[in-house]
């Protein structure tokens, strides 16, 4: 998964009918999930004022400075240093509050409308509409210091200078994993039966990804927004509580990160139609190599954003949810993904 114009990656994932049946087109989410403005004025039930807290002062030297000063120390810090200054005592919560607010929102959705694409060793041409842009520190093989002739960076795909400058693997560091608290735990998560002869999901114990517990804050991602995925480059959206059924009914699950009881999550639909090779598929049914969405600006927001940009910007917009939805259950049935025992109940 390549965000080129950003210069980072996701990392390899391998075949794509291995990876769609995983969490990894998951993790994509978090990436593209906006959280909703919220009103600093709410007080969490024990932060107080320095008011309250004013003997705190005496015994705390950084508090007797001015307050002008003091934010121009904690200006440089970093949201680790930030937020366990505010564990410090609770003058310095009730100060750093909104600070860290403000720098944990900063890590957040990074790859909001910027250009996305899903490719391998396959691709031999660009989507329309991308263009190829070479870095000024690329060169075809560093260790030997070759030159780029003009003939080659003619045939140069974007694919192919990911791979040769040394793009950021997002999975590699901390990005998007702070503030402390939100470090890895055991969780129980749902996996598809891969097992017909024993019906019902199954469950495993494993370390929760920081990602999924970022999703989980209700003050930045609260349930019942009716969340959707914009295609910001087609004004196309989907729905997440449309694209999540359930296996049928209207009105599945209504987060960012929903997922179907086959297994697939608005990341899965990104990978999907953003995929891009020059070689058709013959190890699965239903993918399109040549994506409609390939190359394409997403980010995933509450319907009331989807509405002020509407009235802000204009244009028309289309609901592609019923679609789609369609189209990923087509894909995971004739692959008989999730298991077949999921089709016979259904």
């Amino acid at each position: 998964m390549i965000a080129h114009e950003r210069r980072e990656t996701m990392g390899p994932w391998g075949k794509i009918g291995q990876f769609l049946q995983s969490t990894l087109t998951a993790s994509l989410i978090h990436r593209l999930a906006v959280p909703v403005a919220v009103d600093m004025g709410e007080d969490d039930g024990d932060i107080g004022t320095v008011a309250d807290h004013g003997s705190s002062q005496l015994h705390c030297h950084i508090l007797r400075l001015p307050l002008e000063v003091f934010l121009l120390i904690t200006d440089q810090l970093d949201l680790d240093s930030l937020y366990t200054l505010t564990h410090c005592c609770r003058s310095l919560r009730s100060l750093l509050r909104a600070q860290v607010d403000t720098h944990f929102r900063s890590t957040l959705a990074p790859w909001a409308n910027t250009p996305l694409l899903c490719a391998g060793d396959y691709m031999k041409s660009n989507p329309p509409g991308c263009t190829t842009q070479v870095p000024k520190d690329f060169s075809e093989d560093a260790e030997l210091g070759e030159e780029l002739s003009p003939q080659r960076y003619s045939k140069l795909t974007i694919y192919d200078v990911m791979r040769h400058s040394h793009p950021t693997n997002v999975f590699d560091g901390p990005t998007c994993l702070s503030p402390p608290n939100l470090n890895p735990f055991p969780g129980c998560l749902y996996l598809p039966n891969p097992n017909p002869c024993v019906p019902g999901p199954i469950y495993q114990w494993f370390p929760e990804p920081p990602w999924h517990r970022i999703l989980n804050l209700q003050k930045y991602f609260p349930p019942g927004r009716h969340w959707m995925l914009r295609n910001l480059t087609t004004k196309e959206y989907v729905y997440a509580d449309v694209f999540t059924r359930m296996g049928g009914g209207s009105g599945g699950l209504d987060t960012p990160d929903a997922m179907d009881i086959r297994g697939f999550t608005l990341g899965t639909l990104v990978v999907v139609n953003t995929c891009w090779s020059d070689e058709p598929s013959t190890s699965m049914f239903d993918l399109n190599v040549r994506g409609r969405w390939a190359g394409h600006c997403f980010d995933i927001v509450e319907e009331a954003r989807l509405f002020q940009d509407m009235k802000v910007g204009g244009g028309i917009w289309v609901d592609v949810s019923a679609r789609e939805y369609k189209a990923m259950v087509r894909m995971f049935k004739r692959n008989k993904w999730a298991g077949q025992w999921l089709q016979d109940r259904s």
